[in-house]
């Protein structure tokens, strides 16, 4: 009976998943991998066939984990979109290099290019909660407001990320109600 093959998917997954969390995207190589997980690479690769295969679930679960993440921001005083807003924010703070690699890496085209945006689409959900007159109007002007006030929340987060400037939560949350505040009346939602 052959032995019991001790490197499983999971496994090398997860010990992918933290090396990019703890170093960045850059680093995440089969031989990499192997050395965290004391082997060598042969067992990463019986295990996940490539590294094309490993780097699209691995993004994956860098996804799931931020949703996860972003989620656990909770203040009675927000709406909840923009709560989940101000968990991106944190996110981007306290998960650099996983933002990094969601949100500013080359792999992130090559990875969309295969797969479903969830990340922004769960975002888009909370952003049209935000007010019922996002309801009201047409999909086409929702997506536009949408797509300017998260490329505001985005560079913010960029800079949170990169250390070019230390707001805090509420300057970040006084920011953005401003910025949502002003295209709403650019878009003729003010009542």
């Amino acid at each position: 009976m052959p032995p019991k093959v001790e490197i499983t998917k999971d496994k090398v997954l997860e010990a992918a998943f933290e090396l990019v969390r703890e170093q960045g995207l850059d680093v995440l190589t089969a031989r990499n991998i192997a050395h965290r997980l004391q082997c060598s690479t042969q067992p990463i690769y019986s295990a996940c066939g490539n590294m094309d295969e490993l780097k699209e679930e691995l993004f994956d679960r860098a996804v799931d984990f931020a949703i996860d993440t972003m989620k656990t921001y909770k203040n009675e005083q927000n709406s909840p979109a923009m709560n989940l807003i101000l968990g991106c924010l944190i996110f981007s703070h306290q998960e650099k290099h996983l933002f990094r690699a969601l949100y500013l890496s080359d792999y992130r085209a090559v990875y969309l290019s295969n797969n479903k945006d969830r990340l922004n689409e769960e975002i888009y959900a909370a952003f049209l909660q935000i007010d019922d007159r996002l309801q009201e109007i047409e999909e086409t002007r929702a997506r536009s407001m949408y797509l300017k006030i998260m490329t505001y929340w985005l560079g913010i987060g960029t800079m949170i990320n990169t250390n070019t400037s230390e707001l805090d939560l509420d300057e970040a949350t006084n920011m953005l109600e401003e910025m949502y505040k002003l295209l709403s009346v650019k878009e003729g939602l003010v009542r």
